[in-house]
């Protein structure tokens, strides 16, 4: 198709004969992602492939165009790369040897769930699928593209954190989608900040829907599970994930929007559940919502908020209010009416009161408006494009720019930048609630922990202004925090159970996955030890490590 060729592979813009976008500044000639289907590739007869915009342990998602319909499209296709290749022609399939019944076991899986979410057209806040079908022995998911920024990337260009009146117009309605999407018996299991989708018009969506393997340990694919979005479940075999499973990564999510800071991952919390808030912010958050975001983010499922039904009631409700409204009601009761002179005179300010409310309701939009225009221009203004930073330093370092032209800060204003390098991120994350460190400085984290052999996990590494130097009281301290070494020592975990076992072997930065093993000595149930390797060896950060169970004697029959 000619006119596929003269479109932008990386928006869909037309190139108007130029060798880079006018609209987002890509190359003209900028190669595919790696196994992703060629640029140009037409499925149905009707969809041009683009760039591959994202991938994970199920397949691949694309930007392309509907020659039908002539719009843009997000095109989702399923296709493992640990269970499967591209043929020759680099589009179709082909299945490794041995993977052919895993393969197509979670083919079907992808297309029962996607059918089920395209029966969901009435909810406005998820993903709209329109189409379903198979091709090259893969199988593929077409939705109208909407441009969009990450809640994470919006968040971090506000500032660091919103408010909660702002949060609340931005979640408030995802919340009844994902409760009608649990009515249903449909899970999401990877809810973060980046797949909760900032749409242009100021509504917020969720996206990046896969199947339930992908967001779980021990399966057929590469786990995709977010740091402090996914909840303990997800990490621990054996374990069934639920409604309270979502709960957990929406809450989370919402932390996060609110503070700047998501939760300390599920496992680690198992040790020390407590949620750091600065007390700058803490201040500005209703106390009834952080007693609902306390009961949403219990580590043990059983203790957790159970549904989205009930989280709401926890957030919408305001007790004093309730309290109140209950009190009216029962006075209305018992008081006699008024006379025509009195009810005109509540009718009045009933009507006034509902035009301060409509008012209020219009301005907090108009902020979310505001806020979310500044992000976009900022990102896709009239200038040469903008790439997105690409961490919370470099968006600090941005915005810094932007707000401290206006003039310098007078000496009053101004601190040595303390040195936080080799300290306990989760201490200073508490001890910034006292007065005096709270009034000096705001402590960010930068998007992902490093690896360092030097620092312990937990600790800083770095942080940005350097120690020594001038900042103006209140400014933002980024650091970086250790993930600690990249190899990880195995725990000793012979006569354990298997859930004891995968804990120890989670809590080092490992993936456990299951085997059975006879043995004669070591009773049914029962942990024997590594298959393969043995408890004091050490492997890279994240690596699968398969713990034997003994099944018991072999039968002699």
């Amino acid at each position: 198709m000619a006119e596929f060729r003269n479109l932008c592979m990386f928006c869909m813009s037309d190139m108007q004969g130029k060798d880079i976008c006018p609209v987002c500044g890509h190359m003209k000639n900028e190669p595919q992602e790696k196994g992703a289907l060629p640029y140009g590739t037409v499925l149905q007869n009707r969809y041009a492939v683009g760039r591959a915009v994202r991938s994970n342990g199920e397949g691949v998602t694309y930007i392309g165009i509907d020659h039908v319909l002539n719009i843009r499209i997000e095109l989702r296709e399923y296709y493992p790369a640990s269970l499967a290749e591209r043929e020759a022609d680099g589009k179709k399939v082909r299945i490794l040897g041995g993977s052919e019944f895993v393969y197509r076991e979670n083919l079907t899986e992808f297309l029962r769930y996607s059918r089920e979410l395209a029966h969901m057209r009435e909810l406005s806040s998820i993903v709209q699928i329109y189409d379903i079908f198979e091709e090259n022995n893969a199988a593929y998911t077409v939705s109208e593209w909407n441009d969009s920024i990450t809640l994470r990337y919006f968040v971090q260009r506000s500032g660091g954190n919103i408010g909660w009146n702002a949060a609340r117009q931005l979640f408030m309605p995802v919340l009844s989608s994902l409760s009608t999407l649990h009515a249903h018996s449909i899970l999401h299991l990877g809810i973060s900040p980046d797949t909760l989708l900032i749409m242009r018009d100021g509504k917020m969506s969720l996206g990046g829907f896969s199947i339930a393997a992908v967001r779980q340990m021990d399966t057929d694919f590469p786990p995709e599970l977010v740091p402090g979005c996914a909840a303990v479940e997800q990490y621990i075999m054996g374990d069934t994930p639920s409604e309270a499973t979502d709960v957990y990564g929406f809450a989370a999510s919402l932390f996060y929007a609110l503070t700047g800071s998501l939760p300390p991952e599920a496992p680690r919390r198992r040790m020390d559940a407590r949620l750091m808030i600065p007390n700058a912010i803490m201040h500005s958050i209703p106390p009834y919502v952080v007693s609902a975001l306390a009961n949403a983010l219990q580590v043990p499922p059983e203790k957790r908020t159970p549904t989205f039904e009930r989280l709401r009631e926890e957030i919408a409700a305001v007790p004093a209010v309730t309290a109140a409204i209950e009190s009216s009601q029962k006075l209305e009761k018992a008081v006699p009416a008024a006379p025509p002179a009195a009810e005109k005179e509540q009718k009045k300010k009933k009507e006034v009161s509902g035009f301060v409310w409509v008012i209020s309701s219009c301005l907090v939009m108009l902020v979310i408006f505001v806020a979310i225009a500044i992000v976009w221009m900022n990102r896709n203004g009239a200038q040469a494009p903008q790439a997105a930073p690409t961490s919370v330093s470099e968006t600090v370092s941005q915005m810094g720019s932007q707000f401290s032209s206006g003039g310098a800060s007078s000496a009053l204003d101004q601190i040595t930048v303390p040195n936080l390098v080799g300290q306990d991120y989760q201490k200073l994350a508490s001890a910034e609630s006292g007065a005096s460190s709270g009034s000096d400085y705001q402590l960010l984290q930068a998007d992902k922990p490093q690896f360092s052999d030097t620092y312990a996990e937990g600790k800083v590494i770095s942080q940005d202004p350097k120690p020594g130097t001038k900042m103006s009281r209140g400014s933002n301290i980024v650091v970086v925090v250790s993930q600690g070494p990249a190899l990880r020592t195995l725990p000793p975990i012979a006569g354990q159970s298997l859930n004891q076992a995968a804990s120890a072997v989670t809590a080092v930065g490992l993936v456990p996955t299951k085997a059975d093993a006879f043995s004669s000595t070591v009773p049914k149930g029962t942990v024997i030890g590594y298959k393969d390797v043995t408890a004091g060896s050490q492997m890279a950060y994240g690596s699968k490590v398969t713990i034997l169970v003994s099944d018991g004697p072999e039968s002699s029959g």
